[in-house]
This record gives C-alpha cells, sequence and structure tokens, in this order.
C-alpha cells in the first residue's frame, strides 16, 4: 500500500508541477494564447492520436473480450451522466442560458488531456488502451449533444458531421483495426508513434496550467454552485460508479478505469466551445479550473478509496 500511495503523490505531483509551470510561464508571457492555442491543436491532433494508436494497436487479441464491455458501459454511463446532468442542473436552480454549460460540464471529463496520462502512470499501456475505448463515446457525444447543449441559440447549435471526424477518432478506428485483425507492426513503424505520443502527458499539464492562468482566480471561487457542481462531478459520480461496476465487472482494472474516467475534472474543451461562441463564458472557464484544481486532491482520494 505504502508503494503504490508513493507512486501515485509522484504522479500527481508531476501533473501539478507541469501545471504551475504552465500557470507561471503564461502569466509572465512567456507562453502567449496563441502559443497556447498552437499546442493544444498539437496535443488533440498530432501526439494524443499517436498515444491513443501506439497503445490500443499493440493489445493483443486477449482483450476482445474487455473491449466489448467498455463499448456497452461507456454507452450505460453517458446516458446516466446525460440524465443526472438535466436533475442536478434544475435542483440547483440553474438559469437556462447558462444550464447548457452546467450540463456539459457535468457530462464531458478532461480524458483527453488528463485522464490518458494519469492512466498512462497508474495503469501502463492496458490503462490508456481501456480509457482510448471509452474516448470514442466522447467524440462522438460531444461533437453532437454537447455542442447543440453549450451553443444553441442564434449563434449555434448547428450539428456538422465534419466535427466528428477528427484526428483522435481517426486514430482510435485506425488502431481498432490493427487490433482487431492482430495486424503486426515493426518496430521501426511503432517505435516513432509511440515517440511522439509519449509527450502527451508533460505538454497536455502545461496546456492546463496555461488555461487555468488565463482565468481570474478570484471570479471562479466567487461561483458558489460550482463547488456543488465540482463535489458531485469529482467524488460522488466516481465512488458511487466504483461500487456499481464492482458488483456488476468485480474489483478489476475495467472498474477502476471506468471510475477513475468518469471522476475527471470538465473537460477545457467545454470552456473552449463556450468561448468560442459567447455562451456563458464565466461559468464555463470557472468550472474548467475549480474541477481541474479540485481533483488535485479528489484523484488520491478515488484512488485510495479503489485500493
Amino acid at each position: 500500500m505504502k508503494h503504490i500511495m508513493y507512486a501515485l503523490s509522484v504522479t500527481m505531483m508531476k501533473v501539478l508541477v507541469c501545471m504551475i509551470v504552465g500557470f507561471l510561464l503564461k502569466k509572465i508571457n512567456i507562453i502567449t494564447d496563441a502559443a497556447v492555442k498552437s499546442f493544444s491543436s498539437l496535443i488533440f491532433h498530432v501526439t494524443a492520436p499517436c498515444l491513443l494508436f501506439s497503445s490500443i494497436a499493440t493489445m493483443d487479441g486477449s482483450e476482445l473480450g474487455n473491449v466489448v464491455t467498455l463499448l456497452y458501459a461507456g454507452v450505460a454511463v453517458y446516458v446516466v451522466l446525460m440524465l443526472l446532468a438535466v436533475l442536478i442542473t434544475k435542483l440547483l436552480r440553474i438559469p437556462s442560458d447558462c444550464a447548457g454549460v452546467y450540463k456539459a460540464a457535468l457530462i464531458f471529463g478532461n480524458v483527453s488531456f488528463l485522464g490518458i496520462p494519469l492512466a498512462q502512470s497508474l495503469y501502463g499501456d492496458l490503462g490508456v488502451f481501456y480509457i482510448a475505448i471509452l474516448n470514442i463515446h466522447f467524440n462522438l457525444l460531444f461533437y453532437t449533444y454537447g455542442f447543440y447543449i453549450i451553443t444553441k441559440g442564434p449563434k449555434g447549435g448547428k450539428f456538422s458531421l465534419k466535427s466528428v471526424v477528427n484526428a483522435g477518432v481517426i486514430g482510435i478506428v485506425l488502431a481498432m483495426i490493427f487490433f482487431f485483425f492482430q495486424i503486426p507492426l515493426p518496430d521501426v513503424v511503432l517505435q516513432p508513434i509511440s515517440f511522439v505520443g509519449s509527450i502527451t502527458s508533460p505538454l497536455s499539464m502545461i496546456v492546463i496550467g496555461c488555461s487555468i492562468a488565463s482565468y481570474s482566480l478570484g471570479t471562479v471561487f466567487r461561483q458558489k454552485k460550482i463547488y456543488l457542481m465540482s463535489l458531485i462531478r469529482l467524488l460522488v459520480y466516481p465512488i458511487a460508479a466504483y461500487f456499481i461496476f464492482k458488483f456488476l465487472l468485480g474489483d478489476n482494472l475495467l472498474t477502476k478505469v471506468l471510475s477513475i474516467y468518469i471522476g475527471m475534472p470538465t473537460a477545457s474543451i467545454v470552456g473552449m466551445t463556450a468561448i468560442a461562441y459567447d455562451k456563458d463564458t464565466q461559468s464555463a472557464a470557472s468550472c474548467v479550473a475549480m474541477t481541474t484544481i479540485f481533483s488535485l486532491v479528489t484523484i488520491p482520494i478515488l484512488y485510495l478509496i479503489m485500493t
């Protein structure tokens, strides 16, 4: 147990240090807004897809049964999260013009920028493999339902099939082809892809730190309803999910990755979309920043409960 907690502490310290580096570099303007946008694009279009591809394509056929389980579990998870988001926003009496952002914040976790590197640190390539399968649901749902609830109105809300076809989805589809047909890849191809993907973890944490530096922390911590939302998003959801999946699937790696996946802070893309379409940017930025900061405490708590 001591060895496990030490490893988790080191992992969270790496996350924290990278975030602090990004925060400070943004504050002193070494990293500009344009650079943050470029780094985000680099992660989204290149490094994360490489990490996902190398993690999925190298898995052997013994994981096929777990892939099917994850596909079903992912559908169930998002159906429940969508229903709970509607209920919680009503209970919190969120105004209708803000409800879309709050619903998206409760449904979509920061899987790509935090979930994937965290899974890699805690559970290795198999953890990333499981997260990558669940990420299929995230991409399909966010760029359809999520995009709609955030941007609906005179300035947005129109669904575009093109938005669903992105580098992450393409990388996952290609990797799944190699996985299902067990097509071997030579090291001269796989190793460079894996090497590029390996920079995803530190770079993504630096970008999150830069993003937090763009917000007024005073404004962030004055959003009282977001405290309760953060508690639900970061602890209630994943702890409940852990015990449910433990009963259904057993106390195994699959259950733990699903719980970690559900317990991620609000996805930064929720804030980016709200800002791009001028839809309650203050609440969106506050949800992203506050849940990310609190996750540095809640993720070790969740891991301790599961361990």
